[in-house]
Parts: structure tokens; sequence; C-alpha cells
């Protein structure tokens, strides 16, 4: 009995000590990422060689871009990332708008600027319940595989890919 009692006791100790402690901190404010996304198309297929991802305003830190596949029933102007860092990952869903495109036919180097919304769908992490808004940019750069005609192929992936990321916003975590 009395260890059913002690038992008893220590588990609603611990109870009382949970509910007591002080709920995590919601944190929100202003934050920007800025990051780079390199890519390779020598084998034939597109291949990201390497990311990073800089994160800066109620959240520091550095971290890693993985793009994720699009669901069923994406619209083709949007396109889906993680931005991992050791805290979690940020799930987000970006809207391309208005694009500037340029191409020079004599080099095969292709420069655009594509406008985005961004929005924060959760998490991992420290970042499970992370929600915001963001205003930003991608600039790229790539330069094309030539056809068989030596024109610049639209069908092939570019032999290499620089995309400059970027947006400024809120986010709650």
């Amino acid at each position: 009995m009395r260890r059913q009692l002690a038992t008893a006791l220590a588990g609603g100790v611990a109870v009382g000590l949970i509910l007591a402690a002080p709920a995590a901190a919601r944190t929100t404010g202003k934050e920007s990422f800025r990051g780079i996304i390199v890519a390779s198309g020598e084998s034939g297929t597109r291949t990201v060689v390497s990311t990073v991802i800089i994160a800066s305003g109620v959240f520091d830190g550095v971290g890693r871009v993985v793009e994720v596949q699009n669901r069923p029933g994406d619209p083709d102007n949007v396109s889906r990332d993680d931005l991992v860092f050791p805290q979690g990952r940020i799930h987000i869903l970006n809207t391309n708008g208005s694009a500037s495109p340029s191409l020079n036919p004599q080099t095969c180097v292709f420069t655009g600027r594509i406008e985005q919304t961004t929005k924060v769908q959760g998490g991992t992490g420290r970042f499970r319940h992370a929600s915001g808004r963001f205003a930003g940019a991608v600039r790229a750069t790539l330069v094309a595989a030539r056809a068989a005609d030596g024109s610049c192929s639209q069908e092939q992936a570019p032999l290499l890919e620089v995309d400059a990321v970027s947006g400024r916003g809120h986010i709650s975590f």
C-alpha cells in the first residue's frame, strides 16, 4: 500500500511540476532570408549540388535549402522548399509572380528575376508551429546546353544554375 501511495504522490508531483512550468514563449517578429542554390545539369538531369540559407531577425541561423516535390493539385506557379536548420525545418510554399527573363543566344546564358510570395506552413523541431509570410525574389543565372543545331536548348537541363533567393516578412514559431 505504501508503494502505491508513494507512486501516486510521485506521479502527482511530476504532473504538478509540468503544469507549473512556464509554457514555451511564442516567438514572433520580423525575419529575412538570403540564400544560394547551385544546381548542375551536366548528367542530363538537374541535380542540386550545394545550398545555403541565412536567416536574420527573431531567428538567426545558417542552414540549407531542400527542394520538396509539389503536392497533387499544386498549381504550376508554386514550389515547395524546406529551410533546414539545426533547430528544425521550416516548410515553405513559394508562389511565383512576375518574371523578367533574358537569354543571350550567343553564350546561352539566361538571367532572370522572379518575384515571389512565400507562406510558412509549419515545420519540425523548434518550428513545428511556424507560420508567416514573406515577399521576395529569385535571381537566376543559368547556362543552357546546346541543341544539335547549335542553338540554346530549351529541352535539356541547364549545364549550370545559380539561384540567389531572398525574402523579408514576419514569422511566428
